[in-house]
């Protein structure tokens, strides 16, 4: 046993704490981490145990279980394409939550300045009707002023 060997069992096993304190606390960051130390740390065992293999001049590299370890990045994987789908899925509803938001906001301005332009509309109408010669000559000096523009 050498020094990777005991530095990849200690990793592995924090690892698999830490994954354990993740999903204890519903947080799938620090369960990923968890689980990506005790990949990380099981496969540097696996390294010491080669390295022990070479050293010793037996031929012990085919019976390394690699099977877990293979089983171990596949969990991991999974659990990062998961996290992934989680965060988009996330960041997805946020977005149709501000644009419903920003389409009512453009709603309620909306029905605002239509209301606005009724009131403007009525005051105009009213005053036409009180002094209909002032109209009249304000639309005479409005169409003088925009021919002599064009």
């Amino acid at each position: 046993m050498n020094k990777d060997n005991i530095e990849g069992n200690i990793r592995s096993v924090v690892g698999q704490g830490e994954k354990f304190l993740g999903q204890a606390t519903n947080d799938p960051g620090a369960a990923a981490q968890g689980a990506y130390d005790d990949v990380a740390g099981k496969a540097r065992s696996a390294y010491g145990s080669a390295k022990d293999a070479v050293n010793s001049g037996v031929d012990a590299v085919s019976s390394l279980d690699f099977s877990s370890l293979k089983e171990e990045i596949s969990k991991l994987t999974q659990q990062v394409a998961s996290l992934a789908q989680n965060q988009v899925s996330a960041g997805r509803d946020q977005v149709v939550s501000a644009m419903g938001a920003a389409g009512e906001s453009l709603s309620q301005s909306a029905a605002t300045a239509q209301d606005k332009f009724a009131a403007v509309e009525g005051d105009v109408e009213s005053r036409i009707k009180k002094n209909p010669w002032g109209a009249v000559a304000i639309a005479a000096l409005l169409g003088l002023l925009i021919g002599k523009m064009s």
